[in-house]
């Protein structure tokens, strides 16, 4: 009782010298001053992975999120209606070093390998070839063309996309059918289950095609119960597996792109929790708060590296049919949607 109570008066304690201290600062007019430190203080992890990880981009021989930027920038180029006779002169000598490197070392995948001379293939044989092109040509025909890739994976007509016959009716009863299920059977989730998930979320848009995050999936129950209650909120309730999304910041050389892991990794989450659905599963999205205590014992259980952070974190399994759900009223399109709303 004691120590709970001296714990509460400590905090107490803290919160009122931040008090003080911020009306000080303001009273002074620094107040935006003290706000920034404290802000660094709390994201000071989240901080270091954005220094570490465009620092270690932007030093690598070979790196494959540049790499998958750079010959989706070609697709690009390759996609205009009227092709230009020359580009990429900047970038195309770059690229192709990282191929080499990449299929050297074997740090890169197999697909990213393939589709990358696919387009490579497409480009050096629509482009003119000037000095700069053709020295890129050489070394991207010499060391890697001959070793095969996939013809198909270049940019194709809109007309071959695959057809679709689901209504919108049918993706509204699947969205409304996706709710925050908070109890589940007590059934093991098998790992290929959410590998076959990932099949549909990996189609999500990624900027320039990084994809610069991972899906780290867990479900050992020990290892689960211990992992979500770090952010806390799941209190009163078991989750037999969970996902935590991790952000890389070493796919980008720029601190500007402070916000495109967080958004890619958002944007393929939906559509993993549409396909968690469709195999018979339903999930829990799981906030993640940038509170310093927490960030450091989730690095720690994670072993992460210097350059990756913590996104969210999915709890997932079999629901229980019995367990209730939420209701969660949602605001309407008239409140949220604003039409041709006035500009200055």
């Amino acid at each position: 009782m004691n120590m709970k109570f001296f714990s509460r008066a400590f905090f107490k304690a803290i919160a009122l010298v931040n008090k003080i201290s911020y009306r000080f600062f303001r009273l002074i007019g620094l107040g935006y001053f003290y706000w920034l430190i404290q802000t660094f203080f709390k994201l000071r992890f989240k901080i270091k992975a954005l220094y570490k990880g465009t620092e270690k981009n932007r030093k690598e021989k070979y790196n494959l999120y540049n790499f998958r930027r750079n010959i989706h920038r070609l697709e690009k180029g390759l996609s205009y209606a009227t092709l230009k006779p020359v580009f990429a002169e900047d970038y195309i000598g770059e690229t192709v070093n990282y191929l080499v490197e990449g299929e050297k070392s074997k740090a890169f995948d197999k697909g990213s390998i393939g589709w990358g001379k696919s387009v490579l293939n497409e480009y050096f044989s629509k482009v003119n070839h000037t000095n700069t092109i053709t020295r890129a040509f050489e070394s991207f025909e010499g060391t890697t063309r001959n070793n095969g890739f996939p013809k198909n994976e270049i940019p194709y007509d809109e007309a071959l996309r695959p057809s679709s016959d689901i209504t919108y009716e049918q993706l509204m009863e699947l969205s409304i059918r996706r709710r925050s299920v908070r109890h589940y059977k007590d059934v093991k989730v098998d790992e290929d289950v959410i590998k076959k998930a990932y099949e549909i979320a990996k189609l999500s848009p990624s900027a320039c095609n990084r994809q610069s995050f991972h899906y780290y999936f867990y479900n050992e129950q020990k290892v689960v119960d211990k992992l979500s209650q770090v952010p806390g909120g799941v209190a009163g309730y078991q989750i037999p597996a969970v996902v935590v999304m991790v952000g890389n910041y070493n796919g980008y050389f720029d601190e500007r792109d402070i916000n495109a892991p967080i958004i890619d990794a958002s944007l393929s989450a939906m559509s993993f929790l549409y396909a968690l659905e469709t195999l018979g599963l339903a999930s829990v999205c799981i906030n993640w708060p940038n509170l310093p205590d927490r960030e450091k014992k989730i690095r720690k259980i994670l072993d992460l590296k210097e350059h990756e952070f913590v996104i969210m974190m999915i709890g997932l399994g079999y629901p229980e049919a019995t367990g209730k759900i939420p209701y969660s009223q949602k605001r309407p399109a008239d409140e949220v949607v604003k039409v041709n709303a006035i500009l200055k």
